[in-house]
């Protein structure tokens, strides 16, 4: 990288070990928030930690403020996910390394990378703004930003923008400058099965009542039928254009050239623009405790992943209504709705991201790409509803291919954090 102190300082980042969803780390937490503080301070912002009620610490920054130019937030945030099974790491979480032109620990791509581009874009602008900058680097994105409406409200002076650029998102492929342009939306609940009856031998009952996963077996096989696609009636995909993903692509994402893939017309469409059902988990006794017993209760939770213009509270009607009309045998069941939240269209051909897309491609020297992403992002909603009328714009630079965010062996090409900082400052500048 031509600036060596850029890595540098992503690598003290990367080893400050801010995993929000861990409470023995909440000093570490802090401890990034005034890493982070520290950084867009020494630019000469006005810059400060910011909490509201129990959320975990933000950094604030903001030049001064000329009402005759745009103003353009800049978002990232500096939590890390917890490092999960060590044994599958190469090289230490925390101790960044860099391999082959890629920087490699524990929040080096998401999002640590994010916080670095943003400081750079603002360190090359200063001598000249030509717009107002607003920074948000957020602490609790990593366990799904509970706090973020209420900052929003708090907050919303430091944050009301003319275009929100969120670099929490990242490339398809490496070296390929991408746009994300719709994020899914997201319900989900349990399906509770709850046989008014107690558990019984099976040689005395079994075949007589259908036992309780006989019953949740049946309702979860109703979802989908022989080919794969989803059975809730109502739902409607979303219609854009995307990069066509190869079946190759999704393979290196499981990590397997054995695994079966669905017959698809489109993958892309199929991860991006449709909706999808996910069992996440069931409970039941464990075949370790298993007994010749007829069980009358278990429980499963239920991901339905939605298109994203598809309304959440007439997707979970429909999900409940599919459920309860698959009960068999007059069984007992239930359905408790959970969380529920709206898919994201980012429109590509309003004024920033437009020029964007010119400096990625003359920075990055290919076509840029344009994604949707399967996953839902809850703090972009809020910021969809507090600022409707701001353009949002979801690039970063990390990769699909190797990135391996939230897995072991998490990092990022460093060529590409470069080239999105000097595509950033070009577009900044044109924007003006």
């Amino acid at each position: 990288m031509e600036n060596n102190k850029t890595v540098e300082i992503l690598s003290e980042l990367v080893r400050i070990e801010s995993i929000s969803s861990d409470k023995k780390h909440v000093d570490d937490v802090l401890k990034s928030a005034e890493f982070v503080k520290g950084l867009f301070s020494s630019l000469g912002l006005k810059t400060k930690i910011a909490t509201s009620g129990d959320s975990r610490p933000a950094v604030l920054a903001q030049t001064e403020m000329n009402p005759e130019r745009k103003t353009v937030l800049l978002y990232a945030h500096h939590d890390v996910q917890p490092v999960g099974d060590i044994n599958k790491w190469n090289t230490e979480p925390f101790t960044p390394e860099i391999i082959n032109g890629r920087l490699y620990g524990r929040g080096s791509g998401d999002n640590k990378a994010g916080v670095v581009t943003h400081y750079e874009v603002v360190k090359a602008l200063m001598d000249d703004l030509p717009v107002n900058i607003k920074v948000f680097i957020e602490g609790e994105e990593e366990i799904g930003s509970p706090c973020m409406a209420e900052f929003l409200n708090e907050f919303q002076d430091d944050l009301e923008a003319d275009v929100i650029v969120i670099a929490d998102s990242g490339n398809i492929r490496i070296g390929t400058p991408t746009v994300t342009t719709s994020l899914r939306g997201l319900v989900d609940g349990f399906i509770e099965v709850d046989q008014p009856m107690r558990a019984v031998h099976s040689g005395v009952g079994g075949g007589v009542v259908p036992d309780a996963f006989m019953v949740l077996s049946k309702i979860i096989s109703s979802f989908h039928n022989d080919k794969g696609e989803l059975q809730i009636e109502g739902l409607t995909p979303s219609d854009m254009e995307v990069l066509e993903l190869e079946e190759k692509d999704i393979k290196e994402i499981f990590g397997s050239e054995e695994i079966n893939l669905f017959e698809l017309e489109s993958i892309s469409k199929r991860l991006w623009l449709e909706p999808a059902l996910s069992i996440l988990a069931i409970d039941a006794p464990s075949t370790k405790e298993a007994v010749n017993l007829v069980i009358p209760n278990a429980k499963a939770k239920v991901s339905l992943r939605l298109p994203p213009t598809e309304n959440p509270e007439h997707a979970m009607k429909m999900l409940e209504e599919h459920i309860m009309k698959n009960v068999p045998w007059g069984a007992k069941v239930s359905f408790t709705p959970e969380a529920m939240g709206s898919g994201i269209v980012a429109d590509p051909n309003k004024e920033f991201t437009t020029k964007l897309v010119q400096n990625f491609e003359e920075v990055f020297k290919t076509d840029a790409a344009f994604m949707g992403v399967g996953g839902s992002i809850p703090f972009a909603n809020d910021f969809v509803e507090k600022f409707p009328n701001a353009e949002l714009v979801l690039v970063g630079a990390g990769d699909e291919e190797m990135g391996n965010a939230h897995a072991p062996n998490e990092s990022v090409e460093i060529e590409d954090i470069e080239n999105l900082i000097k595509s950033l400052i070009k577009t900044l500048k044109d924007f003006s």
